[in-house]
């Protein structure tokens, strides 16, 4: 049996138009909403100078799985927090910025970043500690952009 959660998703990063419908789809499949009430995700919308948010209160497994590998596929960036399951996994925050793999930061259930002696020990100090505490939670807006046509005529070698 699947262990559902509570999760939320923040999408961002610089998409062409044209692959769009991969992430709607994605958010279809994966049956994500724009608030806890359940608000389906309407795909003319966009936020303007915030990353695409999404929830749902029955994530199995704390993971929007085909929008994540969407993203990954898409070099977008994400950042994903799901509750904890007593006995499976912890509540975490996931962040991916569109490349490598992504990092895992252990939270509460509320999403308080926490850090562990040994976290503490290898940031070396408060400053670097506020440093990663900041960077697992920013997160571009999300920008559709329209593709440039290929001018062949331009990609012609010249000879002389």
């Amino acid at each position: 049996m699947v262990d559902l959660v509570s999760a939320h998703i923040m999408i961002g990063g610089v998409l062409p138009r044209s692959q769009y419908p991969v992430i709607v789809q994605a958010i279809g499949n994966d049956n994500a909403a724009v608030d806890g009430d359940g608000t389906p995700f309407d795909p003319t919308y966009l936020p303007v100078n915030d990353p695409l948010t999404l929830m749902d209160h029955e994530v199995a497994n704390g993971c929007f799985g085909r929008i994540e590998e969407s993203c990954r596929r898409l070099g977008l960036h994400y950042v994903r927090w799901s509750g904890g399951y007593a006995g499976s996994f912890p509540s975490v925050r996931v962040i991916y910025r569109g490349q490598r793999e992504p990092r895992h930061y252990l939270t509460t259930g509320d999403d308080q970043q926490l850090f562990s002696i040994e976290r503490i020990r290898e940031l070396g100090g408060i400053a670097a500690i506020e440093t990663d505490y900041q960077l697992a939670r920013q997160n571009p807006p999300l920008v559709l952009i329209d593709e440039e046509p290929i001018d062949e005529a331009m990609m012609e070698p010249v000879h002389g």
